[in-house]
């Protein structure tokens, strides 16, 4: 994430800067006129007045806000709805997903060959999986296999676990050989997972580029139309 991150702050500053030390300078240009700009010039150079009057709070009131979401995540409720929410989000959702199912999958398989009681595993595996969601859902099944289920069959109580992983612990319950089923799905969700990464870090990068180039190119294109369009403006037509 660090190459979109570093591209949207950098656009996100040069917007910054044009707005407020570039559009200001075609606005005072443009007021001498005294005729109707176009409606993109005239909404950059009203946003423009707005950011510079309102910037010494704007700025305080964002880095505030980033620091109250940041503080909110870390407690119980915020914890809680993140988790909840991130594995439901478009693209980077599954993505989140699958990281923390490679994370139980794989635990899980170590802790079972290293012949560590059942209970005693999925206690270790809840506090290492990464997701809160996931965590009481393997709380709950560690409940229900106290009370004498299968593995698979209270993991697969939880929507949380796809139907692919609950087979292949049916698979390897059957056969014994569950720690190595369960490492076969821990590999496999990495390739996945190494697969989406990579196909999407190919993508961002020319969608970053795009975004820049039609935000600046947006601004300079709505600065420079009054001068296209200058003998309208200054010989406005009679009606």
């Amino acid at each position: 994430m660090m190459y979109p991150t570093a591209v949207t702050v950098i656009a996100i500053g040069v917007t910054t800067f044009l707005l407020v030390k570039v559009v200001p300078v075609f606005g005072e240009i443009y007021s001498g006129f005294g005729a109707k700009l176009p409606g993109p010039t005239q909404f950059l150079i009203s946003l423009s007045n707005i950011l510079k009057s309102y910037i010494l709070y704007i700025l305080p009131a964002l880095a505030l806000a980033v620091y109250g979401w940041f503080f909110y995540i870390k407690t119980k409720p915020g914890r809680e709805f993140w988790d909840r929410t991130r594995i439901r989000l478009p693209i980077f959702g599954p993505i989140a997903h699958k990281i923390c199912l490679a994370r139980f999958t794989r635990t899980l398989a170590s802790l079972i060959r290293s012949g560590v009681p059942i209970l005693e595993v999925l206690n270790i595996v809840a506090n290492t999986c990464g997701n809160v969601v996931m965590e009481k859902a393997i709380r709950v099944a560690s409940s229900d296999i106290e009370r004498g289920e299968g593995i698979s069959t209270a993991i697969g109580k939880h929507p949380i676990f796809p139907s692919m992983i609950v087979r292949m612990m049916t698979a390897g319950e059957q056969t014994g050989k569950i720690d190595a089923m369960l490492e076969r799905v821990a590999d496999f969700l990495d390739e996945e997972i190494e697969t989406t990464l990579s196909g999407l870090t190919s993508l961002i990068e020319p969608l970053l580029i795009v975004f820049l180039g039609v935000v600046v190119g947006g601004i300079v294109i709505a600065m420079f139309l009054p001068i296209f369009k200058m003998s309208e403006i200054i010989n406005p037509p009679k009606r």
